[in-house]
């Protein structure tokens, strides 16, 4: 018998249907992957089984956990099988948590719940927890809140926390979406080591080649409905299918050259900074010609933020020099969160011209540049007259990047400008920017943690640890044959250049 098993589930917001005819089962030591679009329902369903639907949603169907319907059940019941039949990971450790709790207590607080342990049994047994989920010994997690935690220790402590009672199932949503690529694969060895214990894990992403590593089985869904399912072996040989070429889509492509010659448009001599005693940025030094992306790859903390930082004026370095634009709106930024970016309160063309100041702005000429913007980066007319909240991810990020090139800068500097969005519409923008790369000869610094979208937007890269540049060279050399450790383990650890 399945441990979860949905059939013909249906959801309604206000009449208008969002999931239709779900049809999905999974076993136990089994892990189901669900991949889609952004919007396309994959975090709905997910809800939906925990019985966390939105407000005034309507529920038709059956969902069975273990041979017990969930749908007829009333929050009291529900609230007994939550934590300790079926636990969830969710994809913002750092607001899943709160703040005022220690994330230590977070992960007692369910064996209190459903145990009623007192304060010592619970923080032993959530001492287990966290153990098992290799939470780092050397860091007291009664002692810490989630903010002292980088993202991958908050989740970890998450996952110790939806694992304290050890579940029948396990829902993930979007469990590794923000972590840099070798704490992502040492999460995804977490739910392996889950799956050998006999847990049955439905694992939603829009990542596919990370969930083609660990899932037996595939479900893309697409606008509320599941329009295909496969074996996860079955992959590769599956040509012309949905998931195959979605699949192929993910993978690396290669970044047009940029001309010879190129003149060096920024020149950093040994940068060096610090918050504090920390020393962040360690003797760094690098070129950007005119007509190059200089990739930066990196583990989350080895200074890549910084880094940007310091090119957009933003900080200034502790030591050694940066020579480069210095006119106001010659470097521009793209950040990882576009809608975040926006002024939620200005309609876009307005954000968009910000970068030409209030006057021009204004003026026929700053709406004719707001118009040529939004016609090269690929958006209509009419989305200037639209909100943040109104568009998708990837328009918003469309719209982020008009806002960059209007001022026709020399520079862009982009931080993890595709991490938010799914594979179609990451590759859409990566294509985007290296058309305005080589249409403009425009410089650019693109950090990223995935090293599948290094390969794809750059043309040289930059390995960056602890501070430190350890590896320097053409991009595809560099991955090819890496010369350094670290970068061979982050080859090594990357789901895009190993599946």
């Amino acid at each position: 018998m399945a441990v979860l098993d949905i059939k013909n589930l249906s959801l309604s917001i206000a009449g208008v249907e969002k999931l239709s005819g779900v049809t999905l089962a999974l076993e136990k030591g089994r892990i189901l992957g669900l991949v889609g679009a952004s919007g396309s329902g994959k975090s709905l369903t997910a809800r939906a089984i925990m019985g966390l639907p939105p407000r005034g949603a309507s529920l038709r169907g059956e969902i069975m956990l273990d041979g017990r319907s969930l749908l007829p059940l009333a929050d009291a019941a529900l609230n007994r099988i939550r934590g300790r039949d079926m636990g969830i990971i969710f994809q913002d450790s750092a607001s899943a948590f709160d703040p005022l709790m220690t994330v230590g207590d977070h992960v007692a607080e369910p064996l209190r719940h459903h145990l009623g342990l007192g304060q010592k049994a619970a923080r032993q047994e959530a001492q287990k927890a966290l153990d098992w989920a290799e939470f780092p010994a050397a860091i007291d997690a009664f002692d810490r809140y989630p903010h002292e935690l980088s993202g991958g220790q908050r989740q970890r402590a998450m996952i110790a926390a939806a694992l304290a009672l050890k579940p029948k199932l396990l829902l993930a949503d979007e469990p590794t979406t923000a972590l840099d690529v070798t704490t992502q694969a040492v999460i995804l060895d977490l739910f392996k080591r889950l799956k050998e214990e006999g847990m049955a894990i439905l694992l939603v992403s829009h990542d596919l080649p990370a969930l083609a590593t660990i899932a037996d089985q595939l479900a893309l869904m697409e606008n509320g409905v599941i329009v295909e399912t496969m074996a996860t072996r079955s992959l590769h040989a599956s040509l012309g299918t949905k998931l195959s070429t979605l699949f192929v889509s993910a993978m690396p492509g290669q970044a047009s050259l940029p001309q010879d010659g190129g003149e060096a448009v920024i020149t950093a001599s040994n940068l060096s900074y610090a918050y504090g005693k920390r020393r962040v940025l360690d003797d760094v030094s690098f070129t950007i010609q005119a007509g190059e992306c200089l990739g930066v790859v990196g583990e989350s903390g080895s200074g890549k933020s910084t880094l940007a930082k310091i090119i957009t004026g933003l900080s200034k370095p502790l030591s050694g020099h940066l020579k480069g634009p210095v006119t106001v709106g010659r470097v521009q930024m793209v950040f990882q969160d576009p809608i975040g970016a926006f002024n939620p309160r200005w309609q876009l063309g307005r954000s968009i011209a910000e970068p030409l100041g209030a006057t021009m702005a204004t003026s026929e000429e700053g709406r004719r540049r707001v118009v040529e913007a939004l016609v090269e980066v690929g958006l209509d007319l009419q989305f200037a007259g639209r909100y943040p909240h109104e568009v998708s991810g990837g328009q918003a990020q469309r719209a982020a990047i008009a806002r960059a090139i209007i001022a026709k800068p020399d520079v862009l500097v982009l931080d993890e400008p595709v991490s938010a969005l799914d594979v179609a519409v990451r590759g859409q923008i990566l294509e985007l920017l290296d058309a305005l790369r080589v249409r403009h000869g425009l410089a650019m610094l693109f950090i990223t943690h995935d090293l599948g979208v290094a390969r794809t937007v750059a043309n040289r890269i930059l390995v960056m640890q602890g501070g430190k540049v350890i590896e320097e060279g053409v991009v595809s050399d560099v991955l090819t044959s890496p010369s350094h450790p670290y970068t061979r383990l982050l080859v090594q650890a990357s789901p895009t250049l190993n599946v």
